[in-house]
């Protein structure tokens, strides 16, 4: 135990640094989400795991709902080139796709949706069912690459080549 009053500021203050570099580390090399909601529309998303004994399915319901909810508002706003760009990047086909998924459930949307995450069979592939508000559902397939969720939409191997 150090005992003069110099040594434990020299502690502490090696201390305070590496729990700051440690964060700053953190910080630089954490992955961001190339998408993010915009002001408008209003989503009006519930995300929930399905009932299940792994815990997998919960920790994919909050990694995900970021991405099922950028997913609802461009399903609003009717814009297939945005839409597209929340789909695996490796995925071909992915605007025509855009252009089904709005026509198919673009009005669903403006209503409240519930997204149920299914436990994950894969590391790194998921399956969430969307109900929305008219009794209609949909299931769309998520692929994950390099910390990132993404949909799986257009023509692809899920799992990045």
């Amino acid at each position: 135990m150090p005992r003069t009053a110099k040594a434990r500021w020299l502690i502490a203050v090696v201390v305070a640094l590496c729990v700051a570099v440690g964060a700053l580390v953190w910080w630089l090399k954490r992955v961001e989400a190339p998408y993010a909601l915009r002001d408008t529309p209003e989503v009006r998303l519930t995300v929930r795991a399905a009932a299940s004994d792994y815990p997998q399915a919960d920790e994919v319901a909050r990694e995900a709902a970021l991405l099922l909810e950028v997913y609802v508002q461009r399903l609003q706003n009717g814009d297939a080139d945005d839409l597209a760009d929340i789909g695996a990047p490796w995925y071909t086909g992915r605007e025509a796709a855009a252009r089904d998924l709005i026509s198919k459930f673009g009005a669903q949307a403006r209503h409240p949706v519930q997204a149920v995450v299914a436990d994950p069979v894969t590391p790194g592939l998921a399956s969430v069912e969307l109900r929305y508000g008219n009794d209609s559902s949909q299931t769309l397939d998520l692929a994950r690459d390099g910390g990132v969720w993404w949909l799986a939409i257009g023509d692809g191997d899920p799992v990045r080549p």
